[in-house]
């Protein structure tokens, strides 16, 4: 597929996520563990926070590419109202992610959340961040492949995104959470689909740009989210949704996938990103599919 069919493909299905008919009067009548609303508040979290990745990005080079561009400006939208939704079903469920931070029910006014938005843009945006992004920005003007490495970079989160919904809907009891989910993931099947195609056709026609992207992933990649919230509740999500056999399974075909990517096979990325997880918990996954030590988010009235 050449660039202009794959980003009108996308263009043309890019839309707000529809939440018509989701039953969100039925969400506290299913259990809802409290580690599954860790994860969920993580989720929304890095949702929310897409805005600022996307600051970061336009500082680069790739600013210069309309078509990269008019993809980013549709997945941001895309991403602000899957954090939305993902607030508005925690409040539905009565998570509390910490003192006085009562999340939106379903019919509040939009914008949401914009206490915890803020502290959590705050934490992420330091003097240790702003270097990094000014870093990026460096980089971007010194690689000539910057927007293929950009791409890949891109396929592989999505990849994470998508597979860790999909494990969250294989163990939930809820069945408003397992249709929520499966509209998000939906829209996240189409971003990677953008970025694994622009990544794949990129990455093959540049040597250089296969270079960058092993050296930047094998040295710099980590979970989606890290350095915005908390290295323990990376983990925490991580060892949850990925700390069992089934989920070194799933670890293991995501490595799978990286591999058909020009350059990148063999960094087996998430089978070593679910291996430090383990060494810095100590043992077995915290909560693994037992929903247990809830930590920073708990379920109430």
């Amino acid at each position: 597929m050449d660039e202009r069919t794959n980003l009108d493909r996308h263009l043309r299905g890019s839309r707000r996520l529809d939440l018509t008919g989701v039953a969100w009067e039925r969400i506290a009548d299913h259990p809802l563990s409290g580690a599954e609303a860790r994860c969920l508040t993580y989720m929304m979290d890095i949702e929310s926070h897409t805005m600022v990745f996307l600051r970061d990005l336009l500082a680069t080079r790739a600013v210069h590419d309309a078509r990269l561009t008019a993809f980013l400006a549709s997945w941001a939208y895309e991403e602000l109202w899957h954090g939305e939704a993902l607030g508005r079903f925690l409040g539905e469920a009565g998570a509390r992610p910490g003192p006085g931070q009562d999340l939106p029910r379903w019919d509040d006014p939009y914008p949401s959340c914009v206490g915890r938005i803020g502290r959590v843009r705050a934490g992420a945006t330091g003097a240790r961040a702003t270097l990094g992004r000014r870093a990026l920005a460096a980089a971007s003007w010194c690689i000539g492949g910057f927007p293929a490495v950009h791409m890949a970079w891109g396929a592989v989160n999505e990849l994470s995104t998508l597979t860790a919904y999909e494990r969250l809907v294989r163990g939930t009891a809820n069945p408003v959470l397992v249709d929520l989910l499966g509209r998000i993931v939906r829209d996240e099947r189409r971003h990677y689909s953008f970025y694994r195609v622009e990544a794949e056709r990129r990455l093959a026609a540049d040597a250089r740009a296969r270079r960058a992207a092993r050296l930047a992933f094998d040295r710099a990649w980590a979970i989606v989210g890290t350095g915005v919230r908390p290295l323990a509740e990376t983990d925490f999500v991580v060892l949850h949704l990925f700390g069992d056999g089934d989920g070194l399974l799933a670890a293991r075909e995501m490595d799978r996938t990286v591999d058909g990517l020009p350059g990148l096979d063999g960094l087996r990325l998430f089978e070593r990103a679910r291996a430090g997880a383990l060494r810095r918990a100590g043992g077995p996954a915290p909560g693994a599919r037992r929903g247990v030590r809830v930590g920073s988010c708990s379920i109430g009235s």
